[in-house]
């Protein structure tokens, strides 16, 4: 975990407080470089090459880099380098990627397995090149104008960063609101856009617009598709135990979150960690344990229970975490998060994560409700609802509804629109299940990864998704995903390639939670400070007011929860 920033065309003076949001992120060092166009900051948390070798930006005759992430196979790329004659100084993967990219340019980027974002300036030609793995593991993001460039890891350093006044964008924020992601490149504010997952932005910084290219969709169709057998289980088991293997590269010690699903048992036991943290409440709905303690079963690993919170105050935790989540996604999951990966950065710098294995087996409910199925009890009312919907992609959509948008004067129903066709540009057959996939894949798992950057960031951890290695997800786009759903069960051929690593008591249960949060009831007891922090707030007339009772309906409910956090972030970040 690193942070990143670049300015080009500001006449600001640049200093180490430009870096003050990203010293979370990169606490052990810290780093500048310039020339006549360009300043490079940069925040280091030392996992590979912990001596000062590693520190960034890193130069060589032709580029200077600065790089947030995990390159697993950099000694391989570093022995083909040397084989050309290239000369290393340091035996990390920050250097072998400067020299990497300096000898063979993007296409090193096809060769590279793990998670990147990173900025690379070639002095002679003048020109930045802004870059993010194909997952989109580690944010990047970008103000352009006609005077100014800025790159960061966060949006609150290019806020800092750029005099301008930020320009709200209600289309991102209306995305926001009905489903909890964006689409594409946007963010909530106007001028700043992401780096798209799989893409090289190219900027000129004497002059021009950034031209964006992608470099792969790695979860494109393949033209071949093969058929799930027990020969091609083992060798997908294989892959994911090399994939798991591969993330645990570092030069500190690393953990694992075992939250007691399929996933991270998966992980923590192949990766067999000293210690795995799992997270729950005392509430039975919301408490995972005994799985948790399953899976460390009959292995040396040692169970760290982290008990979360309960009794806080949700208005001022919630304003806490804002600042360092400044990219709004997905869920209440924020809260627990925060609690273990606080206990975690005690001991540790790394933690894996199963992040993207919903993604990738499908193990989901909401697949088989689009496909007009429901095997869940708690699923029943939702089902009830939708069922009158007859297309599995206004179900799916559906799926994918959080709260009622109405809530909020400045919603922009095409939205809608907009989740429609992306939802048609991931068919690549009349498969609607692999159409489902290949949405939450590109578009749902994004912000899934998001909480996981924004929230190791705020501990000064890195988050490792162990699953998403390009070896293992190229391979999988090869088969035939008819057999991922298969008799009422999710995630059947992940269960199969568990089998013999996992507690079949795992394998076979089919009442997995999530981490789940009774933030319903965290909305209860502090609905008197939630009523005070929106009458007040200066973004009130957004709202309609009239409408909302401040209250949570049920346990789960996070129609409350959505608008506060939106509430604050743009008190935080938003200027009209």
């Amino acid at each position: 975990m690193c942070g990143i920033l670049v300015l080009s065309g500001s006449n600001r003076p640049f200093h180490h407080e430009l870096l003050r949001h990203l010293r979370r992120r990169g606490p052990d060092a810290i780093g500048f470089w310039a020339d006549t166009a360009v300043q490079i900051g940069h925040a280091r948390l030392a996992v590979i090459g912990l001596d000062e070798r590693g520190t960034q930006p890193l130069e060589s005759p032709t580029h200077v880099l600065a790089y947030n992430g995990e390159i697993f196979n950099f000694n391989k790329i570093a022995e083909r380098l040397r084989a050309d004659g290239v000369m290393l100084r340091a035996s990390n993967d920050a250097e072998v990627l400067l020299h990497a990219w300096a000898h063979w340019g993007p296409a090193v980027l096809h060769e590279l397995e793990g998670f990147w974002a990173f900025a690379i300036y070639d002095k002679l030609r003048r020109r930045l090149f802004l870059v993010r793995d194909q997952f989109g593991v580690k944010p990047l993001y970008y103000w352009w104008s006609k005077n100014t460039l800025c790159v960061a890891s966060l949006i609150g350093t290019i806020l800092d960063a750029v005099p301008d006044a930020p320009v709200l964008d209600y289309e991102a924020i209306s995305e926001y609101v009905r489903y909890q992601f964006t689409f594409g490149d946007k963010t909530f504010v106007k001028q700043i856009r992401k780096v798209p997952p799989g893409h090289v932005v190219e900027v000129d910084v004497d002059g021009g617009p950034p031209r964006i290219s992608k470099y792969e969709d790695i979860f494109a169709p393949s033209g071949s598709r093969e058929v799930v057998t027990e020969e091609w289980i083992a060798r997908t088991r294989d892959l994911v135990v090399e994939s798991v293997l591969a993330s645990t590269i570092g030069d500190t010690p690393f953990t694992t979150f075992c939250s007691g699903g399929l996933d991270s048992s998966l992980i923590t036991r192949i990766a067999r960690p000293e210690i795995a943290y799992h997270g729950n409440y005392s509430d039975p709905e919301c408490n995972e344990t005994f799985f948790a303690q399953q899976a460390v079963h009959d292995t040396p690993i040692r169970l760290f229970v982290v008990n979360a919170q309960e009794t806080f105050n949700l208005v001022s935790r919630l304003e806490e975490i804002i600042e360092d989540f400044d990219e709004l996604t997905i869920g209440s999951v924020v809260l627990p998060l925060d609690d273990l990966l606080g206990q975690v950065k005690r001991r540790y710098k790394v933690i894996l994560t199963g992040t993207g294995g919903d993604e990738l087996f499908a193990g989901y409910a909401r697949y088989q409700l689009a496909l007009g199925e429901c095997y869940q009890e708690s699923y029943r009312a939702l089902y009830q609802r939708m069922h009158k919907l007859t297309s599995v992609a206004d179900r799916f959509e559906y799926t994918h509804r959080k709260g009622d948008p109405t809530l909020y004067r400045f919603y922009q129903p095409d939205v809608e629109k907009t989740f429609a066709g992306a939802y048609e540009a991931c068919r690549g057959t009349d498969d609607e299940l692999e159409a489902m996939l290949r949405f939450d894949r590109r578009h749902f798992l994004e912000g899934l990864l998001n909480i996981d950057d924004k929230l190791a960031g705020r501990h000064s951890l890195e988050s490792r998704p162990s699953l998403l290695h390009q070896r293992l997800v190229r391979h999988l786009q090869t088969v035939s995903v008819g057999g991922f759903l298969r008799n009422g069960a999710l995630k059947p051929v992940l269960r199969e390639i568990a089998a013999g690593i996992v507690p079949r008591s795992l394998i076979l249960r089919k009442d997995k939670m999530g981490f789940t949060t009774p933030i319903g009831t965290f909305v209860n007891r502090a609905s008197h400070l939630i009523r005070e922090r929106i009458m007040a707030s200066r973004f009130r007339d957004h709202y309609d007011l009239r409408r909302l009772n401040f209250t949570a309906e049920t346990k789960f409910s996070r129609e409350v929860f959505g608008l506060l956090m939106l509430d604050l972030w743009l008190n935080r970040y938003g200027v009209r």
